[in-house]
């Protein structure tokens, strides 16, 4: 299974799978092919930039093209509210 989404924090649609057994040399081109990176800090495909609705259903359209159970969230911007006192 993977899970592909939009981390506000790094600023990077993420594509990560549940454990190492999803990772295999087929997927692994396919990822990379599409211009992500692996981050072993993250365990995950990173590609910096703005959130990309059709990058993500496209590499959700991939990954269960080969096979894989994937799990697409839109990131949301987080927003702070500052308070006066």
């Amino acid at each position: 299974m993977y899970l592909v989404t939009y981390d506000t924090r790094l600023s990077a649609l993420v594509v990560a799978p549940e454990c190492a057994d999803d990772l295999n040399d087929e997927t692994t081109a396919l990822v990379e092919s599409a211009g992500f990176t692996w981050r072993p800090d993250i365990e995950a495909f990173t590609q910096p930039g703005q959130q990309d609705h059709q990058k993500t259903a496209w590499i959700t359209l991939c990954l269960g093209q080969l096979g894989h159970a994937v799990l697409a969230a839109q990131g949301q911007q987080r927003k702070t509210t500052e308070q006066t006192p």
